[in-house]
């Protein structure tokens, strides 16, 4: 999981100097949530650090859906 992180962030960083903001969270987030989520909410049996990386993992997800959007050209009609 750690090494999962790890290439997240950097994937992150990546977009993030590239002035790729939404996508580096939607990248980011998600990794961020399911690491909260696994770690602390399930194997510590915290239930608010379950739904905090619940939390994080739908925003990412949402920040995803605004950069696919805002990367799609749009059709003409």
């Amino acid at each position: 999981m750690s090494l999962i992180l790890l290439l997240g962030a950097a994937s992150a960083i990546n977009k993030a100097r590239k002035g790729q903001w939404y996508t580096a969270g939607g990248i980011f987030l998600p990794i961020l949530g399911v690491g909260v989520m696994l770690f602390g909410g399930l194997e510590r049996h915290s239930p608010l650090l379950f739904w905090l990386g619940v939390a994080l993992a739908v925003v990412g997800f949402g920040v995803e859906f605004i950069a696919y959007r805002r990367t799609r050209p749009s059709v003409p009609q």
